[in-house]
């Protein structure tokens, strides 16, 4: 119930730590640990901060290894919630030949409800909405569609895969805060090259920066896990479970009262807010109190919520460069 993010203290030991947890987990079947894909963190979980304490102590011990710990990032995801076009005149000259591609491109958020590449063209990319499109590629992992609507070769065929492929590292990256980016259509409709300095870097630049400008037009938003939580206390302390969750943003769905004077609650909560939770129901209800959750969708942040983390991810960002 219990999660932190591992990092070795000296470089070159990511290896040999992941090994050495691994056998600490075969061996003590409280402690987990993953590897977040979304936010490429090491994630150890255990029962507690005093248990996890233990578990670095034994690495120290064992395996001569040390690690700094931190609060596992939260894996929010960034979308739009309206449309915009964009273009990118991607032009270098430093001496012998240069660089150049240009790129128009609309974009277009996707529903949600679409799966697979038949479901597309059915339902979003086809002849009726784009007249003379040549092709739809569709990635299911970001629920993303690419669009080849060029008429008259305005971008050579052999550069269009390198536009596509600069789209698809901005989808990891993220453009707001750094984040995956999910449910969203481009559209490529006209774009120019250089019969000499055109190359598939240039062009693979000018889609990338196209559909920057795109999204952070297109009104974009946070998208953060929501967990289904469900606290089993002492009925004394309902009350302030009750106002506790509220504070954390969460949804009180349902109560319930079981024998033995307890009282369980289920509601819906952002997981960020309860990343900490095993303390703090301690202190609200004594050590009375315990939990389980699992995840339940993805919804978006709050405005003023996400002004934090946008903000904070500046300013790392910023430290970066």
């Amino acid at each position: 119930m219990f999660g932190l993010a591992v990092e070795p203290k000296n470089r070159g030991d990511e290896q040999k730590i992941s090994q050495s947890l691994t056998k600490i987990a075969d061996e003590d079947p409280t402690f987990k640990v993953t590897h977040d894909a979304q936010t490429h963190e090491l994630v150890i979980n255990g029962i507690s901060q005093m248990h996890l304490d233990v578990i670095q102590h034994r690495l120290k011990k064992r395996y001569d290894l040390e690690v700094v710990t931190h609060e596992p990032k939260i894996p929010y995801r960034e979308t739009i919630t309206g449309e915009a076009a964009a273009d990118y005149r991607h032009k270098k000259q430093s001496g012998g030949r240069g660089q150049f591609g240009e790129v128009h491109l609309r974009l277009y958020s996707l529903p949600g409800t679409i799966k697979t590449q038949q479901q597309l063209e059915e339902q979003f990319a086809n002849k009726s909405r784009f007249e003379k499109m040549r092709s739809a590629h569709y990635d299911p992992e970001f629920n993303f569609a690419f669009i080849d609507h060029i008429v008259g070769g305005t971008i050579p065929n052999q550069f269009m895969p390198a536009v596509e492929k600069g789209c698809k590292e901005l989808l990891e990256r993220g453009a707001l805060a750094g984040y995956r980016m999910q449910d969203m259509a481009v559209e490529v409709h006209f774009g120019k090259d250089h019969p000499v300095d055109s190359s598939e870097a240039a062009f693979k630049t000018a889609g990338r920066m196209a559909f920057k400008k795109a999204f952070l037009a297109a009104h974009p938003v946070l998208l953060e896990p929501i967990v289904k939580i469900e606290v089993t206390i002492p009925a004394k302390y309902t009350g302030a479970i009750l106002s506790d969750m509220n504070g954390r943003r969460g949804h009180v769905e349902n109560q319930d009262s079981l024998p033995g004077d307890l009282a369980v609650i289920f509601a819906k909560v952002p997981l960020s807010e309860v990343t900490r939770y095993a303390a703090q129901l301690g202190s609200i209800t004594q050590g009375q109190g315990s939990y389980s959750m699992e995840y339940s969708h993805y919804d978006t942040v709050p405005p003023n919520v996400q002004q934090q983390i946008v903000s904070k991810a500046k300013l790392h960002d910023d430290e970066d460069e």
